[in-house]
């Protein structure tokens, strides 16, 4: 399953969490440290319980236990809880989330709501900082299911009330944006502040970002989810550090301003981890340059002929270098995944038909591919299917 921050790792933070009893063993971790407990009221016996660690942008089962008559429950991973963001979810369905690792013994009771998609009344013993993220998304978590809520209905309004309600919109924004920095301000230095980045979008609020990774470089610098938001900023800053690409050629050509004997115009771009990719980088290889979408059909279908090309001669230097005009993150992730696109270089900007690299190239359908020489300059363009392997096998021959 992959790592969705927000609505799928932290889906179990609710406005009815309680917290008690909150213990920092330090270096005298109790005789049960590692093992996760826990009694739930309203489950039947056998419940799974399932441990979950976040790990390379995944979520990855590290243990798994069920719940006995009473409701009691316990796991604890064959390898040590390294420090970092974990997730207790019960049968499949309600998600808690913790902050620990191997040398404290988080408890968990809790009644099961029989709709609510949260836990309700939830106390936590053994983990302060799991405690301190529980409180932040016991405010958060009810604001964003109501933005979540009022995007989900806009579309079955009138335009009169889209306007009022796109104005109720922004005001929620403004109320979690404010919520997340405030709790930022107000718990410097600890990992539960890495969450609250999560709502503010980085263009907007590059500070709280550089702030908060500053203050945990040092204590949680190793964690997964630290490491995952650093390449997020990083990649923003090398971003808009970036000069301005030159703007699109201007010809009369209908899909595309640049033909063979052009030289390609560099593209640089974050990948779906946020990692920056250059076209540049491949000089010295062919390059397959294909604009494409999960949402478009043809690149779809046309997508089995890339794989098939790269497999065949991606070890004779052969690179695809492939540009989504996708505005949805997991909908790009998954139709990577799906299609088997391996190759690491995967670049888009989520803009849809504003991306920045086929707006500069001129693309006006996709898909559109242009094969690229080892010396930057364009081979061929338009190339789809049969025509992509007649070109690769005249320079590979």
């Amino acid at each position: 399953m992959k790592f969705t921050p927000l609505r799928i790792l932290f889906l179990a933070m609710t406005s009815g969490i309680l917290i008690s009893g909150c213990a920092n063993f330090g270096n005298n971790a109790p005789e049960n440290a590692g093992t996760i407990s826990g009694k739930l009221t309203g489950v039947d016996v056998g419940a799974s319980i399932i441990l979950r660690s976040f790990k390379n942008g995944s979520l990855v089962k590290v243990a798994e236990g069920t719940t006995t008559e009473n409701g009691d429950f316990f796991v604890t991973p064959e390898v040590p809880l390294a420090r970092g963001f974990h997730q207790v979810i019960i049968n499949k369905r309600w998600p808690l989330v913790l902050i620990t690792d191997s040398t404290e013994a988080p408890n968990i009771q809790a009644t099961i709501p029989l709709e609510n998609k949260y836990l309700t009344d939830a106390l936590i013993e053994g983990s302060q900082e799991s405690s301190l993220l529980a409180e932040f998304y016991a405010v958060i978590m009810p604001l964003q299911d109501s933005l979540l809520d009022s995007q989900t209905a806009i579309s079955t309004l009138s335009n009169e009330q889209k306007t009022e309600a796109n104005k109720a919109m922004k005001m929620l924004i403004a109320e979690i944006d404010k919520t997340s920095l405030t709790f930022i301000k107000e718990n410097e230095g600890h990992p539960a502040t890495l969450a609250a980045l999560e709502p503010l979008k980085i263009e907007k609020h590059a500070a709280a970002y550089k702030s908060v990774l500053k203050s945990l470089a040092t204590s949680f610098s190793d964690s997964d989810y630290y490491m995952m938001l650093k390449k997020k900023y990083d990649a923003s800053t090398t971003a808009r550090t970036i000069p301005n690409q030159p703007p699109p050629k201007k010809t009369n050509r209908k899909n595309g301003q640049y033909a063979a004997g052009d030289e390609a115009l560099d593209i640089v771009m974050a990948d779906p981890d946020g990692n920056v990719r250059k076209l540049s980088d491949l000089r010295g290889k062919v390059v397959l340059l294909d604009f494409w979408a999960s949402w478009c059909g043809p690149c779809r279908r046309e997508n089995p002929a890339v794989v098939k090309a790269y497999e065949k001669y991606n070890s004779q230097g052969f690179e695809v270098f492939s540009v989504s005009l996708d505005s949805n993150l997991d909908k790009w992730k998954n139709a990577i995944e799906k299609d088997g696109l391996v190759w690491p270089y995967h670049v888009c900007d989520l803009k849809g038909w504003g991306n920045a690299a086929s707006r500069a190239y001129g693309i006006s359908s996709i898909p559109h591919a242009l094969l690229v020489g080892r010396d930057g300059v364009i081979i061929e363009t338009h190339l789809r299917g049969r025509a992509l392997e007649t070109e690769l096998e005249k320079l590979f021959k």
